[in-house]
């Protein structure tokens, strides 16, 4: 029974084929484990993700999905490529501090005010992917705050670009 509340967490088939493939790390976690990460405050763990502490109470469920393997990150690419159909899924923002790291926001449904989907890609090199998924009720708004703390927080000193991340907007009437 608890594995079918996991299985059908995911809107995306995309994630739900990602969070089945071989050498795969996979963590859901439901909203009561999320409400208690963001009881915990201004802990070192929040300070280094983009997520801002008040959309975590928003949030319903996560999942978290890493990839290490250059063969396991490449197949996962290939079905990431679902969430670019733009009838289904509206991409928030991307972002890189070099050529080959990359970040990318997608919502769901495309074209909404609001989003019950929000799902972030870290693609670093090709040979590390991860994939958080949140589950909500989420507006631009939200994403907006997410932008903001990604401009905020710089990146370490060894990174290429002078610790400098690059922010494109994909779409100008949602501009962040």
């Amino acid at each position: 029974m608890a594995l079918a509340g996991i299985s059908a967490s995911a809107q995306s088939p995309a994630i739900d084929k990602i969070a089945q493939l071989d050498d795969v790390y996979n963590f859901y976690m439901p909203a009561s484990m999320i409400k208690g990460i963001g009881n915990l405050g201004d802990i070192d763990i929040l300070k280094a993700t983009p997520i801002p502490t008040s959309m975590l109470k928003k949030v319903k469920s996560m999942q978290f999905i890493m990839a290490g393997k250059k063969k396991v990150v490449k197949k996962a690419q290939k079905l990431l490529k679902d969430l670019d159909d733009t009838r289904k899924y509206q991409v928030l923002f991307r972002s890189s501090s070099n050529k080959e790291e990359k970040i990318a926001a997608y919502a769901y449904p495309a074209g909404s005010p609001a989003f019950g989907e929000i799902v972030f890609v870290v693609n670093e090199h090709d040979r590390q992917l991860i994939v958080l998924q949140f589950l909500g009720n989420f507006t631009m708004d939200d994403i907006n705050d997410i932008e903001e703390e990604m401009r905020d927080k710089p990146a370490p000193e060894a990174a290429p670009n002078n610790g400098k991340t690059t922010v494109t907007i994909l779409d100008d009437k949602d501009a962040i």
